[in-house]
């Protein structure tokens, strides 16, 4: 099997920390990988995936209007060279000529549901991209029955061909902070008072100012 990575962001916000977390869990199962990766993580990945087969695409799909096209024309031959008898596009995009079967992750339904909260030239691609997965895409993935539900509603996705595979957490980097972390952490960052921390991208379907004009912090939050 052939995973594009290619879509990662540099963050490894996102589609990134799912590609990160997902591949070495197939490969502990047994999977036969190959990754497409782009350049400049070649090192991430051959650290993160010892012995794993990594082929690179060229430094200009580092833009990505550049990644899009060449993912249409540059992807399908690195697929066929490895022999893969399937690729997964982790990223709702993926080449309309594979050449095999191809499984593509859609994380949400937020185009069609909540369009406000997304730019529009963002919205358009991704809900036109989100539509051409479902209608030929071998399989879909989807985090939720409730994200599965939705494209159906909104989408006209086959929910037989639409499989929900649950996100896991990574406890050991992902836990309650002892009291010790804590402090170490207020030593590290300065900390005086209390504080919120957000993980996530910063743009505005995580709608941060509403969401601290109306948090309201417990007097023991740290």
């Amino acid at each position: 099997m052939v995973v594009d990575a290619t879509a990662v962001p540099p963050d490894r916000g996102g589609v990134g920390r799912y590609v990160d977390e997902l591949l070495p869990a197939l490969v502990q199962e047994g999977a036969d990988l190959a990754v497409v990766v782009q350049a400049h993580d070649v090192e991430h990945y051959r650290a993160l995936l010892p012995g794993v087969d990594l082929l690179a695409g060229p430094p200009a799909i580092a833009r990505a209007a550049v990644r899009f096209a060449w993912e249409q024309a540059g992807l399908p031959a690195l697929v066929r060279r490895s022999r893969a008898d399937v690729l997964h596009s982790p990223h709702y995009t993926m080449p309309l000529a594979a050449g095999v079967p191809v499984v593509t992750t859609l994380h949400d339904a937020t185009f069609f549901t909540h369009p406000d909260v997304h730019l529009p030239v963002k919205r358009h691609f991704f809900r036109t991209w989100t539509r051409i997965s479902l209608r030929r895409a071998r399989r879909c993935v989807t985090p939720s029955a409730a994200t599965r539900d939705e494209l159906v509603r909104v989408a006209g996705a086959r929910a037989d061909r639409v499989d929900v595979a649950h996100l896991g957490v990574d406890a050991a980097r992902f836990h309650v902070p002892s009291g010790v972390e804590r402090a170490a952490v207020r030593e590290h960052l300065g900390l005086t008072g209390r504080y919120v921390a957000f993980l996530g991208t910063i743009e505005p379907r995580t709608r941060l100012a509403a969401f601290f004009r109306g948090s309201i912090v417990p007097r023991n939050a740290t």
